[in-house]
Formats: C-alpha cells, structure tokens, sequence
C-alpha cells in the first residue's frame, strides 16, 4: 500500500536515514574481486621470497592480466596517479611519441594493451615500479609523497591479512560507486512497479524544464511532471556540494517553470547515507528546497506521489 503523500520534517528524515547500505551481493562482488587479486599475488614472480628482477616482473606483467593491479595495490598507488606518471614520462621522453597538447591521456586500459603487447614497454613500466623512487631524473619532476611508493622492490608484506585488507581498501572508490547504483536501482525498482500498476511510465536525461541532468522523470523526460534527483553518501565528498547546488538550481527552475505556466509539477530531492548526515546544514536545506524529500524507509511514497501529480493521459486503468 502507497504511502500517502507529504513533505516530511527534518526530524523524521534525521530519524529515518541509513547511514550504511548494505547489500550481501555487492559485498560479495568485492570480496570475489579481492580474491582474484590475491590469487594473482601469490605468482611465483611476485610472491614472498621471490626475487624481484626487472625481466621476471616485465614478463609477470605481460603475461597475467591482474598484474598491474596486484602490484599498483601493493605500493598504494592509485591508477590516476600512475596515469599522471605515464603522462609525464611521455612529456619527458622516457616513453616515445611525447605528450603534446594534441595528444589525449593514456587511460589504463590503453597502458594494459602496450604492457601486454610492447616487450620494451612493460620492462620500462617494471623498473618503474620496482625502483623509480632511486631514479635521479624522475626526482626532479615527481613529488617524494608520491615517488617513494615507486617501490616493489622493497616491499615484502607476508601477511595475507594485511593484504587483503590493503586490496579491499584499494577498491573503495568501485565499491562506493556499486553501492551509488544499487541504492539509485532501488528507485527505479519501485519505479518499475508504479509503471506496471499504473501505466506511468519514466526516463533519465536532459530536460526541457531545468538545465540539468534529470536523474528520474516521471512519465518523461519531454513532460515531466514529478522530478526526482537522488544522492546516496556513506561518506563526504567534493561531490555533495556540487549535488546540493544541481538539486536546489533544478528545485529553483520547477518553481519559476510552474510560476510562469500555472502548472503544478513536483521536485522530489531522494537523499541518504551517513555522509548526509554528517553535513547537516546542508541536509535541513535541501529537505526544506523541494516539495518532496524521500530517502530509502519512505521509498513507497513515489506511488502516492505519481498519482496526485501526473496527468491521467499517463495512466492506465486498473
């Protein structure tokens, strides 16, 4: 049953938020991907006791697709500082063809493909990590907080423990971003369900009626009569700000839209997490700047929501 439609307070949105999602698939996606890291770890060319020569390590990171992975993890260096690395070592020469201001950044993906199929290449990208901090040359250009995790060589952790924990920690930013979708699937879920009752249909997209990204329109992104922008965050980011600004500017834009033709069209603002929680000032704003503030226990009200604010050419019968 629809929950009934209304703008709830503050207090029972403070009161009702989740501050942690959980979700035993996506933890057990994580916990899988670790494995396959550990798993690639334990190679011979790379394990404990395993002596650490630029061809054995080229040749590993050749050969196994995790590799760079594993080791990338292991000296905590994250995949957009090593692209900026790669960048510069084009900049500089180390790596033929240079980096002019034509040129684009090599993603990851396109470091993979030269490792696997440049010999040269991936022993350059080997004495990279095992010894760049000691490069006299790189040293003039890289900053110590990130040249001295240019250090496979040293590293020798033979706790499988603290590995794990290290892998699962490098996999925070997929985790958050899993996690971001399945809280906005839940949305559409419920979505889903209106559709199949009602016949009101949704999209996702640009707008003609505010000049943003819609997260969810209902029925359509031509005509939408409720809008529904969402933010889940465990944690705070840069990011919420930028969020809060999008969601009041499209709220601001509803209003002068409805002003200017007499209409009735809605704003929901979907919001939780315990990194909203953690920023309350900007929580109380933008539960005050919308007609409707939803989180994941008040989910059920989309229905009641839909049905008042959407037009009946966009239902069906029951």
């Amino acid at each position: 049953m629809a929950i009934q439609a209304r703008k709830i307070s503050f207090e029972e949105i403070w009161n009702s938020a989740t501050i942690f999602f959980v979700d035993e698939e996506l933890e057990d996606e994580i916990d899988a991907e670790v494995a396959s890291l550990l798993a690639a770890a334990g190679d011979p060319r790379v394990s404990e006791g395993a002596h650490f020569a630029i061809d054995s390590i080229a040749e590993f990171l050749t050969e196994h697709k995790l590799a760079l992975d594993v080791i990338l993890r292991d000296i905590e260096l994250s995949e957009e500082k090593f692209m900026r690395i790669i960048s510069l070592l084009r900049k500089i020469g180390r790596i033929s063809g240079g980096f002019s201001s034509d040129d684009t950044e090599w993603p990851i993906s396109h470091i993979k493909s030269m490792i696997a199929c440049n010999q040269n290449f991936a022993r350059l990208i080997a004495e990279l990590l095992l010894d760049g901090k000691n490069d006299p040359e790189l040293k003039i250009y890289i900053p110590r907080y990130y040249l001295e995790t240019l250090n496979y060589r040293e590293i020798r952790e033979s706790s499988l423990a603290a590995r794990r924990i290290r892998y699962k920690r490098s996999l925070i930013g997929t985790y958050g971003g899993r996690k971001g979708y399945k809280v906005e699937n839940l949305i559409r879920q419920e979505l889903t369900k209106i559709q199949s009752l009602h016949g009101i249909s949704y999209g996702k997209g640009r707008s003609r009626i505010i000049d943003t990204d819609i997260d969810f329109a209902v029925p359509n992104l031509e005509d939408p009569w409720v809008i529904i922008m969402s933010s889940f965050q465990e944690t705070t980011s840069s990011g919420q700000t930028t969020k809060a600004r999008d969601m009041l500017s499209a709220y601001l834009r509803v209003l002068e839209y409805n002003s200017r033709n007499r209409e009735n069209r809605v704003f929901i603002n979907f919001i939780d997490g315990g990194g909203w929680l953690a920023r309350k000032r900007d929580l109380a704003r933008l539960v005050d700047q919308c007609h409707y503030f939803i989180n994941l226990q008040n989910l059920a009200m989309l229905e009641s929501i839909a049905l008042k604010y959407v037009p009946a050419k966009y239902k069906h019968s029951k």
